[in-house]
């Protein structure tokens, strides 16, 4: 990458120094000296590069670098789904089938895990391309978004397998088929993120502490480059951190210790974009504070994280923030208050189209009408 770039500058610039601006901008965005600023512009050197010296040929992967990855740090996440799926059709105009891939992945966990659009849209739309990839022989690909399409119909409340409907082996058989191949699989990561978030957002964590900790071997050796995947599970270490911290075990340093590494990094990513970032820092604090046992504080990053997913259309995360209010409260033996933000969280995920999690939440708000509080604790996550 570093002879694309010197070379482009000693030389002039080519078709070629697109891809090598773009590239270059994927590496800033890693943990070796990030620096979001210059990523940046080397992304929109990328993107001018691509228009000026006609190297449309290339759309796809730049696109790919930029939308996938180096636009994270800036433009708002939504802006991102459309043209990764324009990327994806580029590829295929070309030939180039291992880019196509590459923007449905990108694209796919971004539709599941950070815009907060409909599920159902992405649903339909990763199923209908998953059918294309395997047509084009592209059954690695294909396995790697079928994860992001399981997401999506766990969360539509569905009972259909997805593994199953494109190649009669389970979720399981597919972790061992990774770990065949490689330790550290970049699927296996996607499958163990997938299921620390469902975990998350139902609220159902105790019970995924070991499989969690398994999951970390896939996620710690996984590259630094900044997409959608790390971003996720950054977010959910930290919230995995200060929940088991809170259980004030032997190991309780250890989880705090990883919360609080999490906060920090989401806190400067916030910095570079505050429409992405700054709903997921202002959660992240909040459960901080409810581990020290502050509840003004606490009380008052719930209600700002709430705020803020709110303002930037992120239905998903504002629905996990008013969830995790509910538990704070519900802690606090705030009864009135902890059934609020339930139903504040039930409306979320019923506007992101995530049914299932309707349904778990009615089970949960009529459990908590009817039980005083000592015997609700105990059933409530």
């Amino acid at each position: 990458v570093c002879r694309m770039m010197k070379m482009s500058i000693q030389c002039g610039l080519c078709e070629i120094s697109a891809i090598g601006f773009g590239l270059y901008g994927t590496l800033l965005t890693g943990p070796l000296g990030a620096d979001f600023e210059e990523s940046y512009k080397m992304g929109r050197l990328a993107l001018k590069a691509l228009t000026k010296l006609d190297a449309f040929k290339f759309k796809q992967r730049v696109y790919a670098y930029y939308y996938g990855i180096i636009a994270l740090c800036k433009d708002p996440l939504q802006a991102s789904c459309d043209k990764l799926l324009e990327a994806y059709e580029a590829g295929f105009l070309v030939g180039d089938i291992e880019s196509s891939a590459a923007n449905l992945q990108l694209y796919s966990s971004l539709a599941v895990w950070g815009c907060g659009d409909k599920i159902e849209k992405a649903e339909e739309l990763i199923r209908m391309h998953a059918k294309r990839m395997i047509q084009h022989k592209q059954n690695k690909a294909c396995k790697t978004i079928l994860p992001h399409l399981q997401q999506a119909l766990d969360l539509m409340g569905s009972d259909e397998d997805a593994y199953m409907t494109f190649f009669g082996i389970s979720e399981d058989d597919l972790l061992r088929e990774g770990i065949q191949e490689t330790v550290s699989h970049p699927r296996n990561a996607v499958i163990f993120t997938k299921r620390v978030y469902l975990a998350v957002l139902r609220g159902d964590v105790e019970s995924f502490k070991e499989e969690y900790e398994m999951g970390l071997l896939h996620h710690n050796q996984q590259v630094g480059i900044r997409f959608m995947g790390k971003i996720m599970r950054v977010f959910l270490d930290g919230l995995l951190g200060f929940y088991f911290a809170r259980k004030r075990g032997s190991d309780e340093k250890k989880w705090t210790d990883i919360g609080e590494e999490s906060m920090k990094t989401m806190a400067k990513w916030a910095e570079g974009s505050s429409w992405n970032f700054s709903n997921k820092s202002l959660l992240l604090e909040a459960e901080y504070w409810f581990l020290l046992g502050d509840e003004i504080l606490a009380s008052a990053k719930y209600d700002e994280s709430i705020s803020a997913a709110k303002k930037h259309k992120f239905k998903n995360d504002e629905g996990l923030a008013a969830h995790k209010a509910a538990l704070f409260h519900l802690e606090h033996n705030r009864k009135k208050e902890a059934l609020s933000y339930f139903n504040r969280s039930k409306a979320c995920y019923e506007s992101w189209g995530a049914k299932g999690l309707v349904e778990e939440f009615d089970a949960t708000i009529a459990l908590l009408m009817a039980s005083p509080l000592p015997q609700l604790s105990e059933s409530i996550h």
